[in-house]
């Protein structure tokens, strides 16, 4: 038996949690086979304050799973002594005596071709084939008998024009995972249906995609970049957003919501490295306000529509007509395949000669002595350094929302209101990164890459 640690074992077995068991339990170590066959846990129990362990193997889909336990035990070397002995004898057993009988359809592989080349996305191309990027391609392929497809079509669209969207939600399913979510099985609409203890939420996930005919501006001037973030990319993200608010489907309204907070999840893919300016291009749409600078002074002007050539919508989206129906829209530029590529390092997945150094600017506003963005550059193989998947996220609340979204939902994002004067109040967690860029090594093999997932991988 050997220790694993939480990282690795939340990475293999945490979508498996039953969110209610953290009122009655403690997580207290974290166990696994040599060849990680089986996996254990040793929990402490909070009302009877004594200890126990659970075993858990791989059931017909391939997802880890109780299959023994033992409660009652007085310390936590006696529970370590008892799993051992437990894991040595379930690793005697044939795989098939795992299996629990209930288990439906067969392992989603995400990674085996199913297209003809051509039609290979080369994002994809690059997670499933190149080694530094080993790390992000392990760890999905833990994630994969969890993952449930209520479409029907994940697997085609990850490896091919979908790549980027489906990338999108395999992150939000691993976040509100993360958050002690569980999600509830058999639901095609909205994407994820989520309940935990602290409540629950129902969230769709939107992306801007790139044209599908041509290419996106290359801004050349300075009129050209301004028209470009002021208005084009303005646009994308509107129509990203009212596709979903103005669906046949009414989201808030489907069967299973019941009165849950509905969550818009936007991304933006529309070009490479588009996602690096969500943020602030998304806030000003959604409140329908611009903040600047003239001449030392803040100006908060408030924006009425947004035009590019022919092209044309509406600013102030939390503003439209049945608009109050959406509590907020998330937001993580950070939300990409380097993200992946991080946590999958430090879960102890992928080739561990992979180097990667990640640097960029974080808000400073926490700061009392100097609220001025920050720089950082942080060693991903350092021991010390820690990374969750709701880093970076951003949630923008609706002030009109008919069903408001308690901030206690969602920790460890930032949290962005619009005042009735145009201005916005943050509730920021420590560390809110702006944008970061990572560097990946192996031998000669190098990039620089912004934390992005597109087509180009952000290069």
């Amino acid at each position: 038996m050997i220790t694993i640690s939480q990282k690795r074992f939340d990475a293999l077995a945490g979508y498996t949690r039953l969110p209610a068991i953290v009122l009655i339990i403690q997580e207290a170590g974290w166990f696994a086979t040599d060849d990680e066959r089986l996996l254990g846990l040793i929990t402490w129990d909070r009302f009877d304050r004594d200890y126990g362990w659970i075993v858990l193997g791989r059931d017909g889909r391939g997802r880890f799973r109780a299959i023994d336990q033992d409660v009652s035990l007085p310390s936590f070397d006696d529970a370590r002594e008892r799993l051992a002995m437990a894991l040595e004898k379930h690793a005697a057993l044939p795989d098939e005596s795992y299996h629990q009988g209930d288990e439906q359809g067969v392992p989603l592989d995400f990674f085996t071709p199913i297209v003809a080349d051509d039609r290979i996305n080369k994002t994809f191309k690059t997670l499933s084939s190149e080694e530094r990027y080993s790390p992000a391609r392990e760890l999905i392929g833990a994630m994969m008998p969890f993952f449930e497809d209520a479409d029907g079509n994940f697997v085609e669209q990850f490896q091919t024009t979908g790549f980027d969207p489906r990338l999108w939600e395999l992150y939000l399913f691993a976040t509100f995972t993360e958050l002690g979510y569980a999600h509830e099985e058999g639901v095609a609409v909205p994407d994820l249906l989520l309940s935990s203890p602290a409540g629950c939420i129902a969230i769709e996930a939107t992306t801007a995609n790139p044209p599908q005919v041509g290419a996106a501006p290359d801004p050349k001037t300075d009129a050209e970049m301004q028209a470009y973030l002021e208005n084009y990319v303005q646009i994308k993200l509107a129509r990203a957003l009212t596709r979903k608010l103005y669906h046949n489907q009414r989201y808030w309204d489907v069967d299973g919501v019941d009165g849950a907070p509905f969550v818009i999840a936007l991304q933006d893919f529309h070009a490479p490295a588009a996602m690096t300016r969500i943020v602030p291009l998304a806030t000003e749409y959604v409140f329908g306000v611009r903040h600047s600078i003239v001449d030392g002074a803040r100006k908060i002007e408030r924006l009425e529509e947004h035009v590019y050539g022919n092209a044309r919508e509406a600013s102030n989206f939390f503003g439209l007509p049945e608009a109050e129906n959406v509590s907020a829209v998330l937001l993580n530029p950070q939300g990409t395949i380097t993200k992946f590529n991080r946590l999958g390092y430090i879960a102890g997945f992928g080739n561990r000669d992979v180097h990667m150094v990640r640097s960029g600017i974080a808000r400073g506003e926490l700061n009392p002595d100097d609220p001025r963005p920050t720089d950082f550059c942080h060693d991903v193989r350092d021991p010390e350094y820690s990374e969750s998947w709701i880093e970076g996220a951003v949630v923008l609340h609706n002030p009109n929302a008919r069903i408001p979204l308690d901030p206690d939902l969602i920790p460890g994002a930032a949290h962005e209101f619009l005042q009735t004067d145009g201005s916005i109040m943050s509730l920021l967690p420590d560390f809110q990164p702006y944008m970061s860029r990572t560097s990946i090594t192996l031998g000669s093999e190098s990039s620089e890459i912004d934390d992005t997932a597109s087509v180009e991988l952000g290069i």
